[in-house]
């Protein structure tokens, strides 16, 4: 993993704005791309500190475009401006990205937009690709997916897990004939591989638990679970219950996140077999996820029961 994270895949930099001068010294622009739920003033920030730029919903025109209050900004930045400083003091935990490129902001959105979901073997799931730590982990760690994952992009900008600075540049790539050249893929089109599973195996509770708070934050009002005890917050009480479902033997988000709505539903008994004998499926050594889907769905409808 170290070797691979100073590959052109991911070199470790200083700072970024030096990175950002050599972008325009090309003649190349660049945006940031700011998730505004990584820091409570982090949206009030980008709007007060860049008042003339531009900014647009990376969701807008997307299939998660139901869950545009949670959705990113895409922002024009350049190396003087104030929203970097402000997240270099500030550091927020999964902040984003700054891309660069010589193609238009247009096909840089429409090609962020075709990752939003990934296809996996089981089901899709939303793929934080605006996060740029994990797009860091899985291009150090699969170099060959970087020329896919980047498309457009020439080279991005992040913090990784470590708190550094990493640079992701786009392999150079042969010329392209003009009818295949800026094509747009139909989101998902993306697959996650074993492979990926491999390289987020150590965290999956924490990447599954964030996926499940980010789809459940981004339900419609008369969809929305209650939310856990005021003593405990919402995403620490997600990954608790994302945990005890992995031990009980679900594996897919969709499963993760119906049983975080029972949960939240009937209390911290559930799965209790006695009050639901159709979960009795919890209690053999393999659980049948799609049985166990089938039962959750079911009781998650129903009033009362809580435990």
């Amino acid at each position: 993993m170290h070797e691979a994270v100073n590959t052109i895949a991911g070199r470790k930099i200083c700072d970024p704005k030096d990175v950002l001068e050599e972008v325009l010294s090309k003649g190349w622009s660049a945006w940031l791309v700011l998730d505004p739920g990584c820091h409570p003033d982090a949206l009030a920030q980008l709007y007060a500190l860049e008042p003339d730029r531009q900014k647009t919903l990376l969701f807008f025109d997307s299939c998660l475009e139901h869950m545009h209050e949670l959705s990113p900004r895409f922002a024009p930045v350049t190396p003087d401006s104030p929203v970097l400083d402000w997240l270099e003091e500030h550091d927020p935990k999964g902040w984003g990205m700054v891309v660069a490129s010589d193609a238009t902001s247009e096909d840089i959105l429409a090609h962020l937009r075709s990752l939003l979901m990934v296809r996996t073997e089981g089901e899709n799931l939303i793929f934080r690709v605006w996060d740029g730590r994990i797009l860091a982990r899985i291009c150090a760690a699969m170099p060959e997916e970087t020329q896919l994952l980047l498309g457009p992009l020439r080279l991005v900008l992040t913090r990784t897990v470590e708190e550094g600075w990493v640079r992701i540049d786009r392999p150079d790539r042969p010329a392209e004939p003009a009818e295949t050249s800026g094509i747009v893929h139909s989101c998902p089109w993306y697959h996650f591989s074993t492979r990926h599973a491999e390289i987020f195996s150590e965290g999956r509770a924490l990447v599954m638990a964030r996926n499940v708070v980010f789809s459940l934050c981004g339900s419609t009002l008369d969809a929305l679970p209650p939310m856990p005890p005021e003593n405990e917050p919402f995403p620490a009480f997600v990954v608790r219950h994302v945990r005890r479902g992995l031990a009980l033997g679900l594996s897919t988000q969709g499963a993760l996140e119906l049983f975080v709505r029972c949960c939240l539903l009937h209390g911290e008994s559930f799965p209790d077999t006695e009050v639901f004998p159709a979960l009795r499926i919890f209690a053999v050594g393999n659980v049948n996820e799609d049985a166990a889907v089938s039962a959750m769905r079911t009781i998650c409808t129903q009033e009362g029961h809580r435990g």
